[in-house]
């Protein structure tokens, strides 16, 4: 077990993560993998604003919201930015309104709020336009060929999470937002 505790943070070391490999890394789209490494080196992505919208659309487009939590509080010296700070808090509300509603059958349909093209802007949009239809706990909506499950799962530490499927031309994905 010693060598397996001595070994583990040598092989961390040889795996060197830098701001230009997560660049690179962006460009090609390999958002999951900006998102996941670019926590380890978040002192130096945060002090540049670019760099930091980067990573918070890196884990936006790998489904890993609750990280833009610290991105929002950050981000605000430029238009830009702000612009993405705004984007960005109102996938987060969206989500967290979305849980409430699900998990404490609270009422927002009188609630206006912006449109994105996220997918968790689009199964709001639909819950609180009553699209849905609730089947036990799962709740179905269909516009178009698209065809669209959300429901509610927990965590180990009981804390509700949200799971949106998507089926479109007979592929089904499923995104977790917890």
């Amino acid at each position: 077990m010693r060598k397996f505790l001595f070994f583990l943070p040598l092989s961390l070391l040889a795996w060197e993560i830098t701001v230009p490999s997560l660049v690179k890394a962006y460009k090609r789209g390999a958002y999951k993998r900006v998102c996941l490494q670019g926590y380890y080196i978040f002192d130096k992505l945060k002090k540049d604003e670019n760099l930091l919208s980067m990573y918070a659309f890196s884990c936006l487009r790998s489904d890993y919201i609750n990280r833009l939590a610290v991105p929002i509080l950050i981000l605000g010296k430029t238009p830009e930015s702000r612009k993405n700070r705004s984007y960005f808090s109102l996938i987060l509300a969206q989500k967290n309104l979305l849980i409430s509603a699900l998990a404490d059958k609270e009422d927002f349909s009188n609630l206006k709020l912006p449109n994105t093209n996220h997918l968790i802007s689009k199964v709001f949009n639909l819950y609180f336009q009553k699209k849905f239809k609730r089947v036990d706990n799962i709740y179905t909506a269909q516009e178009g060929n698209v065809t669209y499950e959300i429901w509610l799962e927990k965590t180990k530490g009981n804390y509700p999470y949200l799971v949106v499927e998507v089926e479109k031309e007979g592929k089904k994905r499923k995104h977790i937002y917890k």
